[in-house]
């Protein structure tokens, strides 16, 4: 008997010799007596040894491990499926357009997002009268720019290479000779030269005071942020042009300051602008003659924008 056997195997072993001390019948008895300890052990062995705790244990957490996995899976598939679902219904609603039949609430998540025509009329912008209007200081220009900034603008010209040919031209301390006022014609606001400017002299150069949009998205944002009559102006500031962006993409630019109320003269009756047979950077000009002081300086605008605006077809590669 081993000094290791546990209270139960010492009582059965003992049970065993005194059937044994009995006779044939308790021979019989013996060998059922030798059973129960065969099937106890058994059983002490299952439930004392540690190998066989463990692997129970581990295929118990595996099959957890494993649920748990699944329910996340099918969570995670469900939602991804719901959110396809949704996706699909919501392009293939955008491309049938908007019913009449459809209610408010789908008719407001369908709708697209408005074009240039459309928020000029949302704005009053027809309603403005056009005769003499505000001119604007150098704080509410700078405001401008300081919105573009906050919204996450970025002037395109600050990418160039040094050897690219729409870098400025114009010296760090240019003053631009001109200066905002109403014209006495009656077509509102104007810039006239504040001296006298020589024929080849530069009036203005570089992007310091532009602001830049490369998608309808962000040029909407900036329009939300200001009132009607100011969107209404930023709308006229403001034109899409090709080969502005560091790989010559599109954008949408304009000057935020005093040179935004250059009028149009045409080409016979333009005074500044880019001479021929001369290179000019973004946004150099120079003066086509002698400009008197107090004289209006007018850029021709066919060169780089359409007069009809709000048919410009350039305006539609930005979705407006």
């Amino acid at each position: 008997m081993s000094p290791h056997n546990t209270p139960e195997e010492t009582m059965l072993t003992h049970r065993v010799l005194q059937s044994k001390k009995g006779g044939g019948g308790a021979e019989e008895q013996g060998t059922g007596f030798q059973n129960e300890i065969t099937t106890s052990l058994s059983n002490n062995d299952s439930e004392q040894d540690p190998r066989n705790a463990n692997k129970k244990n581990y295929m118990l957490r595996r099959i957890c491990e494993e649920m748990r996995f699944n329910i996340r899976f099918t969570k995670k598939t469900l939602r991804i499926t719901t959110l396809w679902g949704v996706l699909v219904f919501i392009g293939y609603q955008i491309g049938l357009g908007v019913r009449p039949n459809d209610p408010p609430s789908v008719k407001w998540l369908l709708k697209p997002p408005p074009t240039l025509r459309q928020m000029y009329h949302s704005r009053n912008c027809d309603e403005i009268p056009k005769g003499a209007r505000p001119i604007y200081t150098k704080e509410q220009w700078q405001r401008f720019r300081d919105i573009w900034k906050l919204q996450g603008g970025e002037d395109p010209s600050k990418k160039y290479k040094r050897n690219d040919r729409r870098n400025s031209k114009a010296p760090p301390d240019l003053v631009p000779p001109f200066y905002a006022a109403q014209t006495t014609n009656g077509r509102g606001r104007g810039v006239f030269a504040s001296r006298d400017i020589k024929k080849g002299e530069m009036t203005y150069g570089g992007t310091k005071h532009y602001i830049f949009f490369y998608d309808g998205h962000s040029y909407r944002r900036f329009l939300e942020a200001l009132t009607d009559e100011e969107a209404c102006d930023i709308m006229k500031f403001t034109w899409p042009q090709h080969g502005i962006g560091p790989r010559d993409e599109s954008v949408i630019w304009g000057p935020m300051d005093d040179m935004a109320l250059q009028n149009h003269g045409g080409k016979k009756r333009a005074n500044i602008g880019c001479p021929k047979g001369k290179h000019c950077g973004l946004f150099d000009e120079y003066a086509l003659r002698d400009i008197k002081r107090g004289e209006e300086l007018l850029c021709d605008y066919s060169l780089f924008f359409s007069l009809d605006f709000l048919g410009y077809e350039k305006w539609k590669e930005f979705g407006l």
